[in-house]
């Protein structure tokens, strides 16, 4: 594996699971919206967007999560291409 193919894994990891994340933290904050109230223990009375609290949360939450994934995968990936390069018999 390349350096580069690693990045590109990483990066488009982190952006798939935050456009994900941004998808579901909208539907949550428009269907559920006393959810991050909940969670955040917001007093009924503070005024707040929770579709907009929602898509900020899952938007960073995804992007973390898919970083962590796509390290993940490019460690592994790494890990086997080692593996077996040194099982391989060297050619003299």
């Amino acid at each position: 594996m390349t350096v580069v193919r690693g990045f590109v894994i990483t990066i488009a990891s982190g952006l798939v699971f935050g456009f994900l994340g941004a998808v579901m933290g909208y539907l949550l904050g428009s269907v559920a919206p006393d959810y991050y109230r909940t969670v955040f223990r917001i007093p009924p009375e503070i005024s707040i967007d929770t579709s907009q609290a929602g898509l900020g949360l899952g938007v960073t939450q995804g992007v973390a999560a898919g970083l962590v994934v796509g390290l993940v995968i490019v460690v592994s990936v790494a890990w086997y291409d080692s593996r077996t390069a040194a099982s391989q018999p060297k050619d003299s």
